[in-house]
């Protein structure tokens, strides 16, 4: 009868002329090997409250006024901690020096009357948790949150009282130092978030991952989840953990660089899905410092990324690749057989695009290289618009020989080619790159005016004092307050776009925006000490150096004492 025999129940069920289903829905029946049905609910040990006897010293009360004391069959569950009729904590009565294979309450809790009211006196009152309240109803046969109901009652039990004690005692608490009252704190909490399925669990962990954003080296998932994953990982009892192990596992995979191979809650990890900047360069036999900071500028990681920041795999070898392929600018000259400055009004028209180093915006530190196999698409394209010759022509003269004779930069030239402006584009056989390039200059003489309308690139950004990096940002951001618009001027090839400044618009802006270097000449003053007095006085910029790489000020928010 003590351990709730089928056999026993049934005799119980005949003497008392009761329903078995009525008495067997008040008493786990053990199945073996430590496991109980409970309503229909497989259920361990563990989840019952033996070897303690659990009371209501309220309820208790209760019975001796009006007869014999009586148990109630959720006092026999560890997670009823919470008298849901009175508010109070239950109390636990652990096992005496004799046995009392029954828990007959007459003895267990000799006090009665004035002791009886001692310890409810003696109680701090309190609710009932929702988790409490969540396992009650299921046992009563009523649905919950669905990713709870989907579990078996102890995993979710386990999962929401383990997850709490993360979120509220941190990953170095030891389980068996937590009292009953802690379990019960633990269960409110995580109920929080398991009660909202796995964007609730996930959100927790990630909160106790972002803990870890700044720590030194590289925490792995035993340091940041310790109690949760060990508990999940080498529980004692062999249990199943549900799919709270594959959510903690998922987050894990997501957030953490690991090696494949690498067992995480028993799972191997069948590839490498993230890399650290060490392990990266190490992969791709690379300076991790050159690296780092081609990752800063590409976006996948930040300026002050703590050493173990997590880099998509895939994203992260792009990178590298491309570090593989650079050019650096000292070398583009030779590389693109041309000359240096019209290396430069490549860069100031986008024709080539920069990879930076060293951290992009700090003075000393621009781009440093080019993507080769960007360098190769340009060449290619140039000499795929030109007839090769096997010898000099007269009349025709290089790239850098015509912007001189039509008075234009040879950026220009190189625009008119690659728009199909040019009618005779001629490449000597056996020459490279740009240099190889033969035009007519009386051609492009005749293309001048409409390839030049309004400012460069070079003009706008030298009109404004800033780089064209900053230029750039500016246009990007257009058609927003503090931009720049751009006018296209479009050729034969209509994908090919040549990029000039209306000076209305560009003499507009300067009117209406300006930043510290400006104002700094303008009034004979440093650049520091103009940033200093637009703090002082609360003049906040219409837009950051953040956004676009400088602080931009509305004019009329500079009152005219300000400087003077």
């Amino acid at each position: 009868m003590a351990a709730n025999k089928n056999e026993a129940l049934s005799r119980l069920a005949e003497l008392s002329d009761i329903p078995l289903g009525d008495l067997r829905a008040n008493a786990p029946v053990p199945l073996g090997e430590r496991t109980y049905d409970l309503r229909g609910e497989l259920v361990t040990a563990e989840f019952l409250a033996n070897p303690y006897t659990v009371f209501c010293p309220a309820c208790l009360a209760e019975d001796d006024r009006t007869g014999g004391r009586r148990g109630r069959w959720e006092w026999a569950l560890s997670v009823v901690r919470t008298c849901s009729r009175h508010g109070i904590p239950l109390l636990r009565q652990a096992k005496g020096p004799w046995d009392d294979a029954f828990r007959e309450l007459e003895y267990i809790v000799p006090e009665r009357g004035e002791g009886l009211q001692a310890l409810i006196d003696k109680a701090e009152p309190r609710a009932a948790s929702l988790h409490q309240e969540y396992v009650v109803r299921r046992l009563n046969g009523e649905a919950g949150p669905e990713w709870l109901d989907a579990q078996t009652l102890d995993q979710a039990v386990r999962a929401t009282e383990l997850l709490g004690v993360l979120v509220e005692y941190g990953p170095d608490q030891l389980l068996p130092a937590l009292t009953p009252d802690d379990w019960d704190h633990a269960g409110r909490v995580g109920f929080g978030f398991t009660s909202r399925g796995e964007a609730g669990i996930r959100e927790a962990l990630l909160a106790q991952f972002r803990k870890f954003d700044e720590a030194s080296g590289a925490p792995g998932a035993r340091k940041i989840f310790r109690c949760l994953y060990e508990a999940l990982a080498y529980s004692k009892s062999h249990k199943e953990p549900g799919d709270i192990a594959r959510i903690l596992r998922d987050v894990i995979v997501e957030n953490i660089a690991m090696p494949a191979g690498t067992k995480v809650l028993g799972v191997k990890l069948s590839e490498r899905r993230l890399h650290t900047v060490a392990s990266l360069a190490k992969e791709q036999n690379l300076d991790p410092r050159t690296l780092r900071d081609l990752l800063i500028v590409a976006g996948l990681i930040p300026e002050k990324a703590p050493a173990h920041f997590p880099i998509p795999v895939q994203k992260g070898r792009e990178v590298a690749s491309r570090v593989k392929r650079m050019v650096t600018v000292i070398s583009l000259p030779d590389a693109l057989a041309c000359t240096r400055p019209l290396v430069d009004q490549l860069f100031d028209d986008r024709l080539l695009t920069p990879i930076f180093y060293g951290r992009p915006g700090i003075q000393g530190h621009t781009q440093k290289g080019v993507d080769s196999e960007e360098l190769a698409k340009l060449v290619g394209k140039l000499h795929a618009m030109a007839v090769e010759l096997d010898s000099e022509i007269g009349g025709l003269v290089p790239v850098s020989k015509a912007a001189e004779k039509a008075k234009v930069p040879a950026v220009t030239v190189v625009h008119m080619i690659l728009g199909s402006f040019l009618e005779r584009v001629f490449r000597v056989a056996g020459q490279e790159g740009i240099a190889a390039l033969r035009v007519d200059p009386a051609e492009v003489k005749r293309h001048r005016a409409f390839c030049t309308v309004g400012l460069s690139t070079a003009e706008a950004f030298a009109s404004l004092k800033i780089s064209r990096n900053i230029l750039w940002r500016l246009v990007d951001r257009c058609p927003e307050e503090v931009s720049l618009s751009v006018k296209w001027i479009v050729g034969n090839d209509a994908e090919h776009r040549i990029p000039r400044f209306d000076p209305t618009v560009v003499a507009d802006f300067k009117v209406r925006f300006t930043h510290p270097a400006r104002i700094a000449e303008q009034h004979g003053l440093q650049v520091g000490k103009v940033v200093s007095r637009l703090k002082r006085r609360g003049v906040r910029p219409a837009l950051t150096k953040g956004e676009v790489g400088e602080d931009f000020y509305r004019t009329r928010d500079l009152k005219t004492d300000l400087f003077t």
